[in-house]
């Protein structure tokens, strides 16, 4: 609630409402408590700003937008090995280095763009998605798992990888190179770890933890985890469920099968029981 200041003028009193904070996006370097902070001005003022259109809009704000390459607010050091990118209603997607190298290779880089105030953004829902979103340009934009385009952004974080931060989302190293659980995890890491965490390991609260109490591939078989990424709905439903299918152009048959691979390998062993219904 906007804070109040009386104002005295005679034996009136005059109630006005003090200005609101302009909306500013946070940007801070590995290890760094506070950084750079841009308010909309300030990134449509910055020399790399372009009226990108966007191939794919998933998040209902295009086909074009004004907008800064996300490069653009990180400096000139070093890259960090993940970016951690905060949205104002608690969603927080880790967008590790790697995903970066991938889509730059086929032509994608990532550019947070900026609303225009006189036309705000809105969800289908009418949900607003506040004045910055993550977006990804280039014509295989499509090959972006949803969870990395990030509406209501606040925040940039470098940081360390995840499996530095968490040691327990990392493959143990007898498992061979060959095996796919190794690329299950990296696919893990960028697309399902911004909603879900893994035996306890990581920030995400959107969705279950796939290892507690008990590991997901032993209540999902290799077709029904199938399934639920690509159409959650299509096999599980409830109010208030946000997860949305993953189409093959994002991951491919063969990439499921890599991350249920990767969740096996980290199964603690707990076994399902049976317990007392609630009541």
């Amino acid at each position: 609630m906007a804070c109040l200041a009386t104002l005295m003028v005679g034996a009136h009193p005059v109630v006005t409402a003090a200005a609101t904070p302009e909306p500013a996006l946070a940007v801070m370097a590995q290890g760094q408590a506070n950084g750079q902070s841009y308010t909309r001005a300030a990134l449509l003022a910055l020399a790399q700003r372009r009226t990108v259109t966007l191939e794919v809009d998933p998040e209902h704000i295009g086909p074009q937008v004004d907008a800064v390459p996300l490069a653009a607010v990180m400096g000139s050091g070093a890259m960090p090995d993940a970016l951690r990118l905060g949205a104002s209603d608690g969603f927080v997607a880790e967008l590790p280095v790697s995903t970066l190298t991938t889509a730059a290779g086929y032509g994608v880089r990532p550019w947070i763009a900026i609303e225009d105030p006189a036309r705000p953004w809105r969800s289908p829902q009418g949900e607003d998605l506040g004045p910055f979103v993550l977006v990804w340009v280039g014509a295989n934009a499509g090959r972006i798992g949803q969870e990395q385009w990030v509406d209501r952004l606040v925040s940039v974080q470098g940081e360390t990888a995840p499996v530095a931060r968490w040691p327990g989302l990392g493959l143990p190293a007898a498992v061979p190179r060959s095996d796919p659980a190794w690329r299950g995890q990296a696919l893990f890491l960028s697309n399902c770890m911004p909603c879900h965490r893994l035996n306890g390991n990581g920030m995400g609260d959107k969705g279950p933890d796939l290892g507690q109490p008990v590991n997901a591939v032993r209540y999902l078989t290799p077709a029904g985890f199938h399934a639920l990424v690509r159409n959650p709905r299509a096999v599980r439903h409830w109010d208030g469920a946000r997860m949305e299918g993953f189409p093959p152009a994002v991951l491919s048959d063969a990439d499921i099968d890599a991350i249920h691979a990767y969740l096996a390998r980290l199964d603690t062993g707990a076994t399902l029981r049976q317990g007392k219904p609630r009541e």
